[in-house]
């Protein structure tokens, strides 16, 4: 008896569900809080809680976040890309044009008469 199409998912039936004590938590094993605010950190337990940063907060408020959350040693299930810093303009190294040879300069590489 084939329980499901090639290419299909199963089809939920009685005992599809995870296990009771572990619903609704993180992968870690953790229950997740959404953070909105830097306030909302001070509600939450490092040893039981994990922190997941809203997505419709900006990069301002997102760093403000971090930076708390990483002081109080709480754990960030969604902390985002690490931005490459830009090095400053002074830094940059400009490579100047060579000039260009003239006819007779590039004819006396090979040629003999």
């Amino acid at each position: 008896m084939r329980l499901g199409l090639r290419g299909w998912p199963r089809t939920v039936k009685v005992g599809y569900k995870t296990e009771r004590k572990g619903r609704g938590l993180h992968p870690s094993g953790l229950k997740e809080v959404i953070v909105r605010r830097e306030a909302d950190l001070d509600r939450i337990d490092s040893k039981s809680q994990i922190i997941k940063i809203s997505h419709t907060v900006g990069e301002r408020k997102r760093v403000a976040i971090l930076e708390r959350a990483q002081a109080l040693e709480l754990t960030v299930a969604n902390p985002g890309p690490k931005k490459a810093e830009a090095a400053p303009a002074e830094e940059l190294i400009v490579k100047e044009a060579e000039p260009a040879k003239t006819e007779e300069e590039a004819g006396a590489g090979g040629k003999t008469e």
